[in-house]
């Protein structure tokens, strides 16, 4: 697997803890058509399955954008300030919280809260899958720092591929949160959150250098993305 992908799932799984602190409570506000474990799974599993969805479109634009700045050249500039913008979070945590937007787009995001909270009521399939949608649309500095990953991929096909596995990662955390909290034990809470700086700094390393260029083959190959020079006839 290109390594970049395999960094989005692992991404993903380093996150797990900060997802259960911010996707979490939601997860546990979805009721379920039946209190059977099968069914309880089923709309788990549909739930998320809104939330990845939510995250491919999101992989797709910013796919888009990085395939646009390997075109123009600036392939090597972009992920290495993505391995910065990712080494800095871990540094200063909290530090992509901080970009949070304001003013309509704040507006924007309140109301889609608002029709959250009014969704998480109903139990049909289609519901489930919209409050999985919605839930994805919510602010949250790990999902930005995931995005801003999706731009080094390399192709839209991969931009899409790269938060599709980013969010993979982070269903095995938020399904035992949803089918039982007993599921995840302290310690490994506590595992978790020790290892997820180091496994973002990791992936934040790699994005240097890919962005440097070194020549060493997978991690840091020459040349990945130059864009075709025109050649001179005479």
């Amino acid at each position: 697997m290109n390594p970049v992908l395999a960094a989005a799932f692992v991404l993903g799984l380093a996150g797990s803890a900060h997802c259960i602190g911010m996707c979490g409570p939601i997860a546990l506000a979805v009721p379920s058509s039946s209190p059977r474990w099968g069914a309880r799974l089923l709309s788990t599993l549909i739930l998320n399955s809104g939330r990845l969805f939510t995250y491919a479109l999101l992989g797709l634009a910013f796919g888009a954008f990085g395939t646009g700045s390997r075109l123009a050249g600036l392939q090597q500039g972009v992920s290495i300030a993505a391995g910065v913008v990712l080494l800095l979070s871990v540094a200063v945590p909290g530090v992509l919280e901080r970009w949070l937007p304001h003013g309509r787009v704040s507006l924007v995001i309140g109301r889609l809260r608002s029709v959250l909270g009014r969704n998480l009521r109903r139990t049909a399939p289609e519901a489930l899958f919209l409050s999985g949608v919605l839930n994805g649309l919510l602010p949250c500095g790990l999902v930005y720092a995931a995005a801003i990953g999706s731009t080094v991929s390399g192709s839209l096909l991969s931009g899409v591929a790269f938060m599709v596995l980013f969010g993979l990662g982070t269903w095995p955390a938020l399904v035992a949160v949803r089918m039982g909290g007993g599921l995840l034990g302290t310690d490994f809470r506590q595992f978790l959150r020790r290892t997820s700086p180091y496994l973002v700094s990791a992936v934040a390393v790699l994005m240097i250098l890919r962005g440097l260029e070194l020549g060493i083959p997978f991690v840091s190959p020459g040349e990945i993305t130059r864009p075709l020079q025109a050649t001179n006839c005479h």
